[in-house]
């Protein structure tokens, strides 16, 4: 793995700081780091938003991983679990305005739920 490159994020909306897979919740043997939306400018964008996640890399390069020959059913997976996430605090529009696309088109937009009042404090 490369070094962070200058601004990318190093907070992933999926997994906070840990260091572990997403999938398999281990953090022994090689990580590499997966931009959910990757492609022309998506990966700035990913870095910037923390829409990326820790991978193995048999779940990142291999046949059945993500940018594999058989990986699109968990490429679609991280791309709706990221969105879902990032709805919990967001709008879909504000997805929408960021990605361009929206990933759960067959689920109905939720609420966001906006943190607890805390006398205008949050807890970082």
């Amino acid at each position: 793995m490369q070094g962070a490159r200058k601004g990318s994020h190093n907070y992933s909306i999926l997994q906070g700081k840990s260091k572990r897979c997403y999938f398999t919740d281990t953090e022994t043997g090689p990580l590499e780091r997966h931009h959910i939306y990757f492609g022309a400018g998506m990966r700035q964008i990913s870095d910037k938003h923390g829409f990326w996640v820790w991978l193995k890399p048999e779940w990142h390069r291999g046949t059945q991983g993500v940018h594999g020959r058989d990986g699109h059913k968990i490429d679609l997976r991280l791309k709706q679990d990221c969105q879902r996430k990032f709805e919990e605090t967001h709008t879909r529009a504000e997805f929408m305005a960021i990605i361009g696309r929206n990933y759960l088109s067959d689920e109905p937009e939720r609420k966001p739920q906006m943190p607890a009042d805390t006398g205008g404090f949050y807890l970082l």
